[in-house]
């Protein structure tokens, strides 16, 4: 959330730019428009589309080439407590070893009691073999050499699907499924979503229970079935089905603590895509049945939602009632320190803030939010004209950092302003304790060392040395100390606008002490700097457009079924990136991004039914027909069929009237022969071509209403980041605007000291 910071009263335009677009955390965008709106919900209607034709297809393929007198289904598991699975080979009747190769990702989904489906083939009725060879390795221990296991098993196949199932681990097991209810957790069809689901192929564990609920249709799925469903809906962002399924388990479920982490995922998911009021209510019904276990997690998602709207009082109101200050995580509290200082309790959030500083790094990300830590609450004391405390918070910052380059500059400002009263509170700029956690680390603090002030600073800035007249001790000495950090900014990467923004404070703070022609010389420089950077953000805009870097990113992906769940891991190697890097890690951004990236699947998707609508018609027309006689199919249709076999309730009663024992009519010993005559001909035949043809229709139609949705969703992320480059491009005009007019006056007085 964004730190609200006012200008310093210094008559510094750099400075009041810096505050605003540098050090203030970017504001949550507005809410979407209608037309945004629109679209996502156009997108959605294709997700669901798209999941029915592939369901039907499936279906299809299915019927024809695994029909249920013949096919067979062997999934893996494991149970293993401590190990993963990494390759196994299964082998029916002797015959090849059909294998596969896990990655990590797919052996954690296993390890979670997932079931992957690692062979499906036709095998006739009755007994038949099955061997497995599986190898895996300790999950936590590296260097502990691999291992396998082999277990073979004999099963029986009827007339319907058989399914096996081998577990790994535990010496290895081979059993055949039954006995299970469809769409409960044991079915391994919901089970394989799971398995889908842990290796965030949504759009897949989606279709799977699509199609167990289309064999179960009439029937009554269970709630663990629909749990599944509306989870693999919402991963792959589709909100509306989620929302749905949700709305009615909320009906039926005792399970209140799944009812509830459901709703916050719904209300993250609305957060994230900006519809930042809706998900706040949302979570404001939750307040009063609120299951503890999540507490913690519902607290951190609505402070972040009402903070985004400015409801900062609110925020804190969340953050404080429930007394539980001391489990929220660090991010949880660094909020709490911002929502502090925004409300009016400005000591106590400066307190908080000053403690996240400090705290002892544990990994990447602890670091990153130390240091914004420091450097916003170091621009927060610059604010209050106290550059005596700001010091040694941006001195906390790491030198190689993201937020380094900010904080050397805000590191040299604080050394020109007023240095300000002492704090009254002891957690602000004291010094550190003898424990401290940063002492291994390479900080800012090294910079302001005054063995680093021995040597040439204006040297270092590319100045020779000189002398200057009529200006106090104190003021050269603060110049020189604010050089040091400086000096080490503007040699870092030239197109950093806070390398840029260094490149001006320099002359700014020359020519207030009098050093107009060293001054003059480093505006011309930063005058060359900035067109450089302005002809650079014009070619990168020009790129935008040929969305040459949006192509990029979607490509390292092509094919991830990832959805909302999708995160963006690096960044392409192309010029634009540099000036997009902030508004890429804004939702607005990466959720449009998302969106993208789900219609090329889609569109890839289609084209992959489209070959497989065409290998099933091959394989239909180079078949030859099986010869089987009707006795046959009649013994298969009654192995399929479910045998009902309703109970029958009867109520006894004692009668004082007795009758003679009942005799029941004759039968005959034998029926009659059941006589049989031709049925009349369907109105319309549905085979094998027929329901393909279908099946191409729709997918013509929908391939088309796909590449409509992606163009648009295109624009949008084109729209957002030439808006955000038109930002850079003005801010970087403004600066040469400044600069130049810095150099005329400078010329002007030097020409009036020249007068005679």
């Amino acid at each position: 959330m964004r730190l609200r910071l006012t200008v310093l009263s210094r008559p510094s335009w750099l400075l009041a730019a810096l505050l605003w677009t540098q050090v203030a955390l970017a504001a949550e965008p507005p809410q979407p428009t209608a037309e945004a709106i629109a679209l996502d919900e156009a997108i959605q209607g294709l997700k669901d589309e798209t999941l029915e034709l592939n369901r039907e297809l499936q279906q299809l393929e299915d019927n024809y080439a695994y029909p249920p007198h013949s096919a067979l289904s062997v999934y893996v598991g494991s149970v293993a407590p401590s190990s993963f699975l990494g390759d196994i080979a299964v082998s029916i009747d002797d015959g090849p070893y059909t294998r596969y190769a896990y990655t990590e990702r797919e052996a954690r989904a296993l390890f979670e009691k997932g079931l992957h489906r690692v062979l499906r083939a036709n095998l006739e009725p009755g007994p038949h073999r099955i061997r497995v060879e599986m190898n895996g390795r300790s999950f936590k221990d590296s260097a502990a050499p691999p291992f396998s296991e082999r277990a073979e098993g004999v099963f029986e196949k009827g007339e319907r699907e058989a399914e096996i199932e081998i577990s790994f681990g535990r010496g290895g097991k081979v059993q055949a499924l039954r006995n299970y209810k469809p769409g409960s957790k044991d079915d391994p069809r919901v089970r394989a979503a799971d398995f889908l689901n842990g290796d965030e192929r949504h759009f897949s564990a989606a279709m799977t229970l699509l199609q167990l609920r289309q064999e179960q249709e009439g029937q009554k799925l269970p709630a663990d079935y629909q749990w599944r469903l509306a989870e693999s809906y919402l991963a792959f962002g589709m909100r509306s089905r989620a929302e749905a399924l949700y709305r009615e388990l909320a009906v039926t479920t005792t399970d209140h603590l799944a009812l509830g982490r459901a709703r916050l995922r719904l209300a993250e998911f609305l957060y994230e895509r900006g519809f930042l009021q809706e998900s706040a209510t949302s979570l404001l019904r939750m307040r009063e049945k609120l299951p503890e276990p999540l507490q913690l997690p519902w607290q951190d998602l609505l402070s972040r939602a009402l903070m985004a709207q400015g409801r900062y009082g609110d925020a804190l109101e969340v953050l404080t009632e429930m007394k539980n200050g001391d489990k929220q995580s660090p991010y949880t509290r660094y909020n709490l320190g911002v929502a502090m200082i925004n409300d009016g309790r400005v000591a106590d959030g400066e307190t908080l803030l000053d403690r996240i500083g400090r705290l002892p790094p544990t990994d990447t990300e602890s670091l990153a939010l130390r240091d914004k830590a420091n450097l916003t609450l170091g621009f927060h004391f610059l604010r209050k004209q106290q550059g005596g405390t700001a010091k040694p918070l941006f001195s906390r910052v790491r030198i190689s950092g993201p937020y380094s380059n900010r904080a050397l500059l805000g590191l040299g400002w604080a050394e020109l302003a007023p240095q300000g009263e002492k704090q009254k509170k002891t957690a602000i700029a004291d010094p550190e304790p003898e424990d401290n956690p940063l002492k291994g680390l390479a900080t800012l603090g090294i910079l302001i060392n005054p063995a680093r002030l021995e040597g040439d600073v204006y040297k270092r800035v590319g100045l020779r040395s000189f002398k200057l007249e009529k200006v106090k001790k104190e003021d050269e000495d603060a110049l020189r100390k604010a050089l040091v950090p400086w000096a080490e900014l503007i040699n870092r990467d030239p197109m950093d606008p806070a390398v840029q923004e260094g490149m001006l404070a320099i002359p700014f703070a020359l020519e207030r002490i009098g050093a107009h022609i060293q001054a003059q010389q480093f505006y011309e420089k930063s005058v060359e700097l900035l067109e450089e950077s302005r002809r650079r953000i014009d070619s990168a805009s020009q790129q935008i457009r040929q969305a040459r870097m949006v192509e990029t990113i979607v490509r390292r992906d092509i094919d991830s079924e990832a959805g909302w769940n999708w995160r963006l891991r690096d960044l392409p190697d192309a010029p634009e990136t540099f000036y997009l890097q902030s508004i890429i890690a804004e939702n607005r951004y990466q959720e449009a991004l998302k969106n993208y990236r789900d219609v090329r699947f889609l569109a890839r998707n289609l084209d992959g039914v489209k070959a497989r609508i065409a290998a099933v018609e091959a394989l239909s027309q180079s078949r030859p027909e099986a010869s089987v006689s009707a006795t046959q199919l009649i013994e298969r249709a009654r192995g399929i069929r479910k045998q009902d076999k309703p109970q029958i309730k009867l109520k006894l009663r004692m009668d004082v009237l007795l009758t003679a024992p009942y005799t029941p009519p004759s039968v005959p010993g034998t029926l009659p022969p059941l006589q049989l005559r031709l049925a009349s001909a369907p109105p319309r035949f549905n085979g094998v071509r027929e329901r393909s043809e279908q099946l191409r229709q729709r997918l013509s139609a929908l391939r088309g209403l796909i590449d409509d949705a992606g163009n648009e969703q295109a624009e949008v992320l084109k729209d957002i980041a030439l808006k955000e480059l038109a930002g850079q491009k003005k801010t970087v005009e403004k600066y040469l605007v400044e600069s130049r007019f810095a150099l005329a006056r400078i010329y002007e007085d030097r020409l009036k000291g020249d007068a005679p």
